[in-house]
């Protein structure tokens, strides 16, 4: 009786998993089609010209990835360390980044656009599509940053549902107006670019409503109370996932040349298709990824290790389930994905048919190092997290590819997609290893997962009701008296458990279902930690003229050294410590 049964971190997954994969989904189902559209009704040409036009987009993808994740994270982590003032100014300097960035970006885009297209292509067809995409997809690009990065912080502030609405706004606007500009207009493929720019428009527009939300905990803060290092902190963090982007960028402009070289345009069209069908596999990996790591730093900075294994466990199953899925079905019917994207020649399905089956045979392992690269980052491992995205991202797949091209030709261009993963989780399996025995025992096993090292500890759920209350505080009481605590502060530790459960179910009535209490019972002291997802009331800040249902919380102050409290992902974090 009173397990823990973790029906409370299961249910945050579940609040923050569907917003996330369907805002995840609405990018990109929607980049996914605008490649469909643009291929069936302009042609082939088209789709080899997004397939360099990815390398732009990519590297777009990694400054507000950086920003906006890292810069999240940080202020959900401050929080976790109830300094509000702290996360403020994290999310105070992120957006000051992603506007100053995103307009810079827009205006050497422009600037620089001969320069760009000389690097891209020598074709001059090609340059010609690709110059008409960008000119008008930079004049837009700021949006992007600031709509894309300012969602990460919506999410972690526990309103994980107005994220998706903005972008699925943004991209229902895209796609209809991608048929408009067309099909309507007779456009080329600059108005694939402006339907883009126009979905950015009102998807910005749209998510400005969390500026004027009462409930909203993450607030501007003055810029003369702004440090430096906070810039520091955002980019050290941000970096090593969205740095994959980064090595995107340049893994994918060697890989378009040696394809070029090998296969020409036949061999370009098949690595487009299969590049854009990665987008609906990476909609399931990036919103497991994506809704795991805001739990998993919170749980894992407050040391409830066993609330990170199941969010762990959860997120392993879904992304290992995707891949099984999706690599299943390219292998299966390549030729109807080719078909879907309006390629027909007899050399381009030969070409393409053979390139998607071998590629396809590298999913599973990009699933895994995925959500690895997503949740060492969570955990503070930045160093790991920037070794698997950049021997991932670039160094295994560029160098195989080089390598194996010379003696196996395109061949040897799609298997590096493959040995590319295999070679990374083999990394990371070391570099655990080798960081788990540095750590002493404080960190183990592939996930690099923490531990109480023989400190007594009771890990329970408890229903909202009042009969559970006693009953926690009754086996409370027993489990510290059978761990060498006297019967007085075994005594206490009850009556302040009882205490803080009763006034949380008078005060959630129907709020509330379940709560999580985590007792520690360490050398000098004992914490026991409570998280319910009720109304937000800070026990802390109690005071006897208050009033409420929170009358009898004087009783936990004095009993209790300290009180802290925190709002975390839309959870009441609250934390007792009572000397020994």
């Amino acid at each position: 009786m009173y397990e823990r049964s973790y029906k409370l971190v299961s249910a945050k997954f579940k609040e923050f998993f569907l917003p996330t994969l369907l805002m995840s989904m609405a990018m990109n189902i929607s980049t996914f089609m605008d490649t469909l559209i643009v291929g069936n009704t302009l042609g082939p040409i088209n789709i080899s010209a997004m397939a360099l036009i990815a390398p732009i987009i990519t590297f777009i993808n990694l400054v507000y990835w950086m920003i906006g994740l890292g810069g999240s994270l940080l202020s959900a982590v401050s929080k976790a360390e109830r300094n509000q003032e702290k996360s403020d100014m994290y999310f105070t300097i992120s957006m000051v980044l992603l506007i100053m960035v995103g307009t810079c970006f827009s205006v050497l885009g422009l600037v620089f656009m001969d320069n760009l297209m000389a690097a891209l292509t020598s074709n001059p067809q090609l340059a010609v599509l690709v110059e008409r995409f960008l000119g008008v997809y930079f004049m837009g690009s700021p949006l992007l940053f600031f709509l894309m990065g300012i969602a990460y912080f919506i999410r972690a502030d526990g309103m994980p549902k107005l994220s998706f609405y903005a972008l699925l706004v943004s991209n229902i606007v895209n796609l209809i107006l991608d048929l408009f500009y067309i099909l309507v207009l007779g456009m080329d493929i600059q108005g694939a670019a402006l339907a883009t720019i126009s979905g950015y428009t009102v998807g910005t527009i749209f998510i400005m409503q969390y500026f004027f939300r009462s409930d909203r905990t993450m607030h501007f803060l003055s810029l003369a109370k702004c440090k430096l290092f906070a810039v520091r902190d955002i980019v050290k963090l941000g970096f090593p996932p969205a740095s994959m982007q980064l090595f995107l960028t340049v893994k994918l402009f060697f890989i378009n040349t040696l394809i070029s070289m090998y296969a020409g345009k036949p061999g370009l069209t098949a690595f487009s298709v299969f590049y854009n069908s990665l987008y609906i596999i990476y909609m399931f990996l990036i919103g497991t990824s994506q809704s795991m790591s805001p739990i998993v730093s919170i749980y894992y900075q407050e040391k409830d290790y066993y609330g990170v294994r199941y969010t762990l466990n959860t997120s392993l199953k879904i992304v290992l389930l995707t891949g099984a899925v999706f690599t299943a079905v390219l292998l299966a019917f390549p030729g109807t994905l080719l078909h879907l994207f309006g390629v027909s020649s007899p050399v381009d399905m030969a070409v393409g048919v053979n390139a998607i089956r071998i590629l396809s045979l590298s999913i599973m392992g990009t699933a895994i190092t995925f959500l690895m690269l997503f949740y060492t980052q969570a955990i503070k491992q930045e160093k790991l997290s920037f070794l698997i995205s950049i021997t991932q991202g670039l160094i295994i797949p560029v160098s195989f590819a080089y390598l194996l091209s010379g003696v196996m030709g395109i061949h040897g261009v799609w298997i590096s997609f493959l040995l590319a993963e295999v070679g990374t989780i083999i990394l990371i399996y070391l570099a655990t290893r080798l960081i788990a025995r540095r750590t002493h025992g404080e960190l183990s096993g592939f996930f690099l997962m923490g531990n109480y090292q023989d400190v007594p500890v009771l890990d329970v759920t408890i229903t909202n009701s009042l009969d559970d209350a006693v009953g926690i505080s009754e086996k409370l009481i027993d489990f510290t008296r059978e761990n060498g605590l006297d019967p007085k502060t075994s005594l206490l530790i009850g009556m302040a458990v009882e205490e803080m459960a009763v006034n949380i179910i008078n005060y959630n009535p129907v709020e509330i279902e379940y709560m999580d209490i985590l007792t520690k019972i360490g050398d000098n002291e004992i914490k026991i930690a409570f998280k319910d997802s009720g109304r937000e009331f800070d026990p802390s800040t109690y005071t006897p003229e208050d009033v409420g249902s929170f009358e009898s919380i004087e009783v936990l102050q004095k009993i209790a050294d300290e009180v802290s409290y925190a709002r975390l992902i839309g959870l009441n974090s609250t934390v007792i410590t009572i000397k020994r």
